[in-house]
This record gives structure tokens, C-alpha cells and sequence, in this order.
């Protein structure tokens, strides 16, 4: 039996227009994990006030009848937005690479709460941390937190040169990542080809 949620709150990672008067807004919850809820545009309101993508979202929903599916927002409040991440062109479409990974898998992740943490800590880390460490960050204690043996498995695989720059950005801290190995770029893909190929994340 599904829950009848009333309250929710959580990041924005997608907004899709449904007609000219709805939008329908993809959040990740830190109680519910992957919610989709529907948002009714309003000339009442500001541009600005609106949800917007990466934004922190506090909403109370309705439903249009008892049993119906999607809620709408009945209110809502924009706690925080994260402009930072519009600003450069590869820091944005790092951050959407990161949205599009809790999209593709958030629908069946049974402990929401350490995966909402670390989406707000990958997010909040693109505002100084290099894009490509961040990714590489998540992508892999996205898979640790779900019991796949990335360090196990995956860099034992790495030729030792490309491991040894895996381990260094892995092992650092984002603020020791000025200046990034020679070979991050492909670091990045091979592990989100083997995530891709080895497991049932869709990367």
C-alpha cells in the first residue's frame, strides 16, 4: 500500500512542462527518496518564485480525489537555490549529470536518507570542487552506499598508473583537487562504463 505523503520537501531535479497551465517537478526526497509531483503555473506569481532546477523545495500537496496519483503543490516555499551552478557551463551539465543519476535510480532505492545526503553534499560541492572529481566522488559512494563493490571490483581492474590517480582523487579532499590528475577524464568514463556494464545502475 502506498503512502499518502502531505508534506514533502527535497531537491528539485526535474522540471517538465506538461501543458501550458502544469509543469511536473521530479524531487529527491530525504524521507521518500524519487517523488513526481505536479505544479500549476500561475501569472500570480513571480518568475522567481517559482521551483526551479537544483532548488531546495518545501511543498504541502492535494490530491484532485481520493486513490488519484500524482498531487499537486498546493503550496510551497524555495528554501534555498543553488544559482552557482548556472554560472559555468561545466559545472552545470556536471550537476546534471549527478541529477540524471539519482533520476535513473532513485525510483527503487529503499534507504533514501544517506543518498539525499550525499546528492546535497555532491551539489553543494560543485560551488568550489572541481566537476569531474565531484562525479567521480559520487558516482562512487553512490555505488558503495548501495552495496555494488566498486573498490573491490572496479579499480582492482584500472592499469596501475590510472589506479593510482583513482586512489588520489578518491583519497582527497576537493580543496587538495586544484589541479587535477592527467587522466581524470578517463577515470570518469571507466568507471561509469563498468557501473553501467557490471551493475544495475544506470549511469
Amino acid at each position: 500500500m502506498s503512502v499518502r505523503i502531505e508534506e514533502l520537501s527535497g531537491i528539485v531535479l526535474q522540471t517538465t512542462a506538461t501543458g501550458d497551465k502544469h509543469s511536473r517537478i521530479s524531487l529527491f526526497s530525504k524521507q521518500f527518496g524519487l517523488q513526481s509531483i505536479l505544479f500549476r503555473k500561475s501569472g500570480k506569481r513571480t518568475l522567481g518564485a517559482q521551483p526551479d532546477l537544483f532548488d531546495d523545495l518545501e511543498c504541502t500537496l492535494s490530491y484532485a480525489s481520493i486513490g488519484s496519483g500524482m498531487p499537486f503543490i498546493r503550496e510551497w516555499n524555495v528554501s534555498r537555490k543553488r544559482n552557482f551552478l548556472a554560472l559555468d557551463h561545466k559545472v552545470f551539465f556536471a550537476a546534471a549529470e549527478i541529477s540524471r543519476l539519482f533520476l535513473n535510480n532513485g525510483s527503487h532505492i529503499l534507504e533514501p536518507q544517506p543518498l539525499f545526503a550525499l546528492l546535497l553534499k555532491s551539489l553543494d560541492a560543485m560551488e568550489h570542487g572541481p566537476p569531474q572529481a565531484v562525479r567521480i566522488k559520487t558516482l562512487f559512494v553512490f555505488a558503495q552506499q548501495e552495496g555494488l563493490p566498486v573498490k573491490q571490483a572496479w579499480l582492482p581492474e584500472l592499469d596501475i598508473g590510472l589506479r593510482k590517480q583513482a586512489e588520489f582523487v578518491l583519497g582527497s579532499r576537493l580543496s587538495d583537487l586544484k589541479e587535477l590528475p592527467s587522466r581524470v577524464d578517463e577515470i570518469l568514463k571507466s568507471l561509469t562504463l563498468w557501473l553501467n556494464s557490471e551493475t544495475e545502475l544506470k549511469c
